[in-house]
């Protein structure tokens, strides 16, 4: 009799053991679980969003979005695709998103200097891309060269002001670097010719100089920059 009762306790404390290290388990694969599947939305790709502008609206880190979603190259998403934002908490339509709330005071101000949110910048000029932005041959690509017919217009990617229209830099060849406002500029080179002059006023989509090879190139292209604060930036980042 006390060796059934015996029994009877060490299977009934065998079971609550099991239990508790099931439970303890089970909590663990949960919390990993949480761990790496972070909070967030799925946004859906507008027509002409990038990238870039989706992780300005949301405020998370691009390179987090691209690694989150495994986006080898976060230039090639589609209209339609869904994105993962993590953190983020509600959707926002980023290609009416401003990016700072402007005051009745300010308004007029800001009309005049639009937040970097706001700047719909163009492709220069439709072509392969050659060389990307990055390392290239050990040293460090600052833009991207575009392939394209020897006399084929370059166009500005957004209004602004000519600063530089000149052959003075070694190895550009002729170049021009357009101000669009404190935050951007561009830059275009181994022209064929330069169809602008310094201090000349430019609109998004104007003809500012024509394809060539001039300076240190091979084929012709175009040698094409967009410099953010003074750093430059992957351009196709910024690109419909």
């Amino acid at each position: 009799m006390e060796v059934s009762v015996l029994t009877v306790r060490l299977n009934f404390t065998y079971n609550k053991l099991r239990k508790f290290v099931f439970l303890k388990f089970f909590l663990i694969i949960l919390l990993s679980g949480c761990a790496f599947f972070p909070s967030g939305i799925y946004h859906r790709v507008q027509k002409g969003e990038t990238l870039w502008r989706i992780s300005r609206v949301y405020e998370v880190d691009l390179d987090e979005i691209a690694r989150i979603n495994h986006l080898a190259d976060a230039t090639r998403i589609k209209t339609g695709q869904l994105i993962f934002v993590p953190g983020a908490k509600e959707r926002k339509d980023t290609l009416a998103y401003s990016g700072r709330s402007i005051s009745p005071r300010s308004r007029k101000k800001e009309r005049a200097k639009p937040p970097p949110e706001l700047i719909d910048f163009s492709w220069p000029l439709k072509g392969k891309i050659l060389v990307g932005f990055g390392k290239r041959s050990g040293k460090r690509h600052q833009g991207v060269d575009i392939e394209g017919r020897e006399g084929t217009p370059i166009v500005a990617i957004y209004d602004g002001i000519v600063t530089y229209s000149n052959n003075k830099l070694r190895g550009y060849g002729n170049m021009v670097i357009i101000k669009h406002n404190e935050d951007y500029s561009s830059v275009y080179a181994h022209n064929r010719i330069n169809l602008v002059r310094e201090g000349e006023r430019v609109k998004k989509r104007q003809a500012i100089a024509q394809v060539g090879a001039t300076g240190w190139a091979d084929v012709p292209h175009v040698h094409f920059e967009i410099r953010e604060r003074g750093k430059a930036v992957n351009p196709v980042f910024y690109l419909p």
